[in-house]
């Protein structure tokens, strides 16, 4: 497979991606956890800020020891760690540190797919599943900031298989436009189709066109419903892509 379509997608989504953590409640630094030493090496090399990185360890033992010193506010980890185990270590870690969001990296081969679905991580992805036609790193950054649990597709696959029952927070959070995502705060704030188009002077029927086109991502029939499950997404916090 040709990576570096890849490689060269992921550095233009990087500031997007960053930008919702920024715009979120989590700490942006990472802490990573994994006996597999060249995906240590490839993390690093690809951080642009390597200030942001805390650590890099390869046992359980020493990730529950530095995230008591160093409290990052993201761990990626792996399943399988030189001694101990990455599970474990998740399980562990919000214990350690509250606000902490992680990210479970699982190999499609070898490692249990349920299992890690089924974990406590904020986020699951597959190896294969982070390299396909749409990188998966941004779907992924924007779910976890926005307080949502994500599943790669791989992984939901798996769940699927074994008949383990789908829920809500498995799914990614809804895409929006830019022309939605700026009437959001003003739907929040109880602003009619009309006062949305002299706010930002637009007409009505494109007001009124994107606050249709906002329910329908959302799943929702009326304004009321909207507003509440832009809350309980936590969209209503983000005032742009």
């Amino acid at each position: 497979m040709e990576l570096l379509p890849f490689f060269n997608r992921s550095q233009l989504l990087y500031p997007t991606a960053k930008s919702w953590i920024f715009n979120s409640d989590i700490r942006f630094s990472i802490g990573f956890t994994s006996s597999q030493r060249t995906l240590l090496w490839g993390f690093y090399n690809i951080a642009r800020n390597k200030k942001i990185i805390k650590f890099m360890v390869t046992t359980e033992k020493e990730a529950l020891s530095e995230l008591a010193k160093t409290r990052p506010g993201m761990l990626i980890v792996t399943p399988y760690l030189e001694q101990g185990n990455g599970l474990a270590v998740i399980e562990k870690a919000r214990s350690v540190v509250d606000d902490i969001r992680t990210l479970l990296i699982v190999n499609q081969q070898t490692d249990n797919l349920i299992e890690a679905g089924l974990s406590k991580a904020d986020a699951v992805m597959s190896e294969a599943d982070g390299f396909n036609e749409k990188p998966l790193f941004f779907t992924m950054f924007r779910a976890i900031a926005l307080g949502q649990r994500f599943r790669s597709e791989s992984i939901l696959k798996a769940l699927a298989e074994a008949n383990v029952a789908r829920e809500i927070w498995r799914d990614s959070p809804p895409e929006l436009s830019p022309g939605e995502w700026e009437i959001v705060p003003l739907l929040v704030n109880g602003l009619g189709d009309r006062e949305i188009a002299e706010t930002l002077k637009i007409n009505y029927e494109t007001a009124r066109s994107r606050s249709k086109a906002l329910r329908r991502k959302l799943g929702v029939g009326n304004r009321a419903q909207a507003v509440t499950r832009l809350l309980q997404l936590g969209l209503a916090r983000m005032v742009g892509p």
